[in-house]
């Protein structure tokens, strides 16, 4: 099935699905080889996997970053959620809704056996408690955007000006849910997959209060997994051990699945090459060395690394409020020097937001970044120029930044390959370096205390909205504002019957904040090569968004 947005092209959810076997395909070689299905299971059910960060935060209100959405794409579970195929199937809800006919009320039908881990059952009033704390005021929630626009007086709650009771969505009872969208949004079931539509137990939430989601026992779960020995203030690693009471427990092979979280690539390598993780990720000159391993599987997926700039730092504009400067910034870097010299990984240079492959235009087929184009390239002589017209502008001939990562050997390398590419080719520029724990950058950035920081983008679903609405005033962490990008935001939001206009506006937005503002400097499309046990089957690593466990298995020696 080419599951579409209306129009726009999109590639199929299954053809941005990362095959394990190789490079990418439309498969996987991990599935079972057996002719008649059954699988040759291993005694022992477990799978052994790494990551390179902790989890911010297990609250599905308020966590923004990939790591904690893996985790909770495995132990929640919404309306529906992604299949092997990358593809929405029915989860929580018991068959596909009602939809008025104007498109815009969907009323779901909840599965009777669908429960919580203390055993109460998951309501419809689970749901309506969990979207309307995401769009209250008070939970600043980074992911309140994403209702914005799309769900009745979201739009008012969000800005302080209707109850979050208001939301259009109601539970007209314990088993019947009832939404209402602002406009027809054919792409509804793929956002209804997202951990931040998922439902959370009112009675047990509101009876944790502040401590809830800050350990595994401050949660109760009704995906396929439990999660077990987590605590947010100091765990580096976590289990998953199959939920028995989960309503398909049946489709689940594994017994359960360990996380340790390892930030040196020689550190995972080692406890790959010794039989104590099944993954082992790759950059650098190990991609060349095991690229003819068996094990090895390569590919690129949807995610945009790039450097925010802050014109306001603790409230005190910085120098990056002045777009000569940020322009300087953001073509002064070689980038093809760093993904073909440095990680090696097949990782590719990028100068736009929006990576190559997601959608295509819904006339000519062609790439948005062929249509887009090729806004912030590296290029010297314009860096110089630009650079050499801030300093002027600003009435100096010198400047120190500090750029912001996170504290893992790939991020200390990336902020290292930065500090010398500026320095040695914007004269005057000091860049200091300060990495510090994934969850800590985070927050840093969020609370605007930042002057450059290291980040990466990766698409919640296959639109090119879902980049550029981050150059909206309300959304982006940069204090990034320009009037005629949030228009252009809003006409894209708000056209569902035009296919191609919505497309231009799209392609325009991008222009403008980049190809004009420089508003962030973009670096690179990220590619991942890694290590996998031949005995782990049915592994599928998304392209985009978090990873599901639900259907893998460990084959038999």
């Amino acid at each position: 099935m080419n599951y579409q947005i209306k129009g726009l092209g999109i590639l199929s959810l299954a053809v941005l699905l990362t095959a394990c076997g190789g490079t990418e395909t439309n498969g996987s070689s991990t599935e079972s080889n057996s002719a008649d299905g059954e699988k040759n299971l291993a005694d022992t059910q477990e799978l052994r996997l790494t990551a390179a960060s902790e989890i911010p935060s297990m609250d599905t209100a308020l966590a923004t970053d990939l790591t904690s959405f893996t985790v909770m794409n495995n132990v929640f579970e919404g309306l529906y959620v992604l299949g092997p195929d990358a593809e929405p199937v029915l989860g929580v809800a018991a068959e596909e809704p009602t939809i008025s006919e104007d498109g815009k009320t969907y009323t779901f039908k909840l599965r009777e056996d669908a429960v919580w881990s203390n055993g109460e059952p998951v309501t419809a009033d689970d749901f309506v408690y969990a979207w309307q704390k995401v769009v209250a005021p008070e939970t600043a929630s980074g992911y309140a955007y994403m209702f914005d626009g799309l769900i009745q007086n979201a739009t008012e709650i969000i800005n302080d000006e209707m109850d979050p009771t208001e939301l259009g969505i109601k539970a007209l009872s314990d088993t019947e849910l009832e939404i209402t969208l602002m406009q027809p949004t054919s792409y509804f079931d793929q956002l209804l997959t997202l951990p931040f539509f998922f439902p959370q137990n009112r009675a047990f939430a509101q009876e944790q209060g502040d401590e809830y989601g800050s350990t595994n026992e401050t949660l109760v779960y009704n995906g396929p997994f439990v999660l077990e020995g987590w605590n947010q203030a100091s765990s580096v690693g976590w289990t998953f051990e199959k939920n028995e009471d989960y309503w398909d427990a049946d489709s689940v092979v594994l017994d359960t699945v360990t996380v340790d979280v390892i930030k040196e690539v020689t550190t995972e390598l080692n406890l790959f090459e010794n039989g104590d993780t099944d993954i082992a990720f790759l950059s650098g000159n190990f991609v060349s060395q095991y690229s003819d391993d068996p094990n090895f599987h390569s590919s690129l997926n949807a995610t945009t690394f790039y450097i925010e700039m802050n014109r306001l730092n603790n409230e005190e504009e910085t120098e990056l409020s002045n777009a000569n400067i940020r322009l300087a910034i953001a073509s002064a870097i070689d980038k093809d020097g760093y993904v073909n010299n440095v990680l090696q990984d097949g990782s590719a240079s990028i100068d736009g937001f929006v990576p190559a492959g997601l959608a295509s235009n819904p006339t000519s087929k062609s790439d948005f970044r062929e249509d887009a184009g090729n806004l912030l390239p590296y290029d010297l002589e314009k860096a110089t120029e630009a650079w050499d017209a801030g300093l002027s502008e600003l009435g100096t001939d010198s400047i120190e930044l500090e750029l912001i990562t996170s504290d893992t050997e790939d991020s200390k390398r990336l902020a290292e390959y930065l500090q010398d590419q500026l320095q040695k080719n914007l004269p005057g520029l000091i860049v200091t370096l300060r990495s510090m724990p994934f969850s800590m950058k985070l927050e840093t950035v969020r609370e605007g205390n930042y002057d450059m920081a290291v980040n990466s983008w990766i698409a919640d679903f296959a639109d090119p909205i879902n980049y550029v609405e981050r150059f909206d005033t309300d959304i982006n962490r940069m204090n990034y504002s320009n009037p005629d990008v949030d228009a252009l935001v809003d006409t894209a939001k708000a056209t569902f019957d035009d296919d191609e206009a919505r497309w231009e506006t799209l392609v325009e937005i991008e222009k403008v904040s980049l190809g004009e503002d420089a508003a962030l400097a973009p670096l690179y499309q990220s590619a991942d090569s890694y290590l996998l046990n031949s005995k782990v089957k049915d592994y599928y690593k998304r392209v985009f968004g978090p990873d599901s466990y639900k259907w893998t298995w460990i084959e038999a020696e």
